[in-house]
């Protein structure tokens, strides 16, 4: 299979008023690469599979390129695929990602000085060219994945909501950047922020309006964790084009609630001592919460 950049299908997203959704593998484990699939082409919808750059470490951008055409191949995956890293921190990550075939990139300099984000994203975007790829850059700072100075061993519970006020990005800042470095998606901060969250319930819907109309540039939304289905609606017809989860709207990222039901599956004997049967289990589990994700971005029956 021939994997696809993001272009075509978020120019579409944007133009139709739905979004694509953007699933994080979790550094290509098997089940959730495996859930998205499936779950895309028994909704037709077009699809991102994505790898957050720190969770790649375990496993390579190679393999997760390999794992997904494996897969794609045995289930017969028609559905037009795209494979992004996610917040690339740096231009030579971005590097990498391309030349192991992933065909989008986020490089994220958010965190840095305009100037600085501006001349990373310029560079990444000549780099992408070259391997005929799309670029994604963020300006406003959506936080939540910086790196925590405690670690937290045992159960922790579930926060109800961010114990900070999130940012947000103007539309002027909006508009400078998009003019000074064109990338192909634009990642913006509109009142939530990344991590693991029951509720987040403070979007700013019309500020998404305003900057879509602002700019030509799809827009993406990140930090979904604990956003309602009916809120990602509400993001997508607003003129979010392509929306990202590691954390979808039922309180819990994937990565949680895969590790949360892989305890479960674990004290009972359904599995007979066989991973593969745990594993397949949460599978099919997460590829229903990904079919309801989809159902209200209204990317199903888009794909082209």
């Amino acid at each position: 299979m021939r994997f696809v950049n993001a272009g075509a299908m978020v120019r579409a997203a944007k133009a139709g008023g739905y979004a694509v959704p953007a699933f994080n593998t979790n550094g290509a484990t098997y089940a959730l690469t495996r859930a998205a699939l499936e779950a895309a082409q028994e909704t037709a919808s077009p699809l991102i599979l994505q790898v957050y750059q720190p969770n790649i470490v375990y496993r390579g951008f190679p393999f997760f390129v390999a794992q997904t055409q494996a897969l794609c191949a045995d289930l017969g995956i028609a559905v037009p695929v795209c494979l992004q890293v996610d917040h690339g921190k740096s231009v030579a990550v971005c590097r990498e990602a391309l030349a192991a075939g992933l065909t989008s990139v986020m490089i994220d300099g958010s965190h840095e000085p305009f100037a600085t984000n501006v001349a990373w994203s310029r560079e990444v975007l000549a780099l992408a060219k070259e391997h005929g790829a799309t670029v994604e850059a963020e300006i406003g700072y959506v936080a939540g994945n910086e790196p925590k100075a405690e670690s937290q061993i045992g159960r922790v519970p579930v926060p109800e909501r961010p114990s900070f006020v999130p940012g947000k990005t103007t539309v002027a800042e909006a508009v400078a950047f998009v003019q000074a470095a064109p990338v192909d998606l634009l990642a913006v901060a509109v009142g939530t922020i990344h991590g693991v969250y029951r509720h987040q319930t403070d979007i700013d819907f019309g500020l998404v309006a305003e900057l879509n109309a602002a700019v030509d540039v799809p827009l993406v939304q990140h930090g979904t964790g604990g956003v309602s289905l009916e809120d990602l609606s509400r993001l997508a017809q607003a003129g979010m084009a392509k929306i990202n989860f590691g954390e979808p709207n039922f309180g819990e990222p994937f990565r949680y609630k895969y590790v949360q039901r892989f305890g479960e599956r674990i004290d009972s004997m359904e599995h007979l001592w066989h991973a593969w049967r745990i594993d397949e289990a949460i599978k099919n589990e997460l590829k229903q919460d990904m079919v309801q994700i989809i159902a209200a971005l209204g990317s199903a029956g888009k794909a082209r």
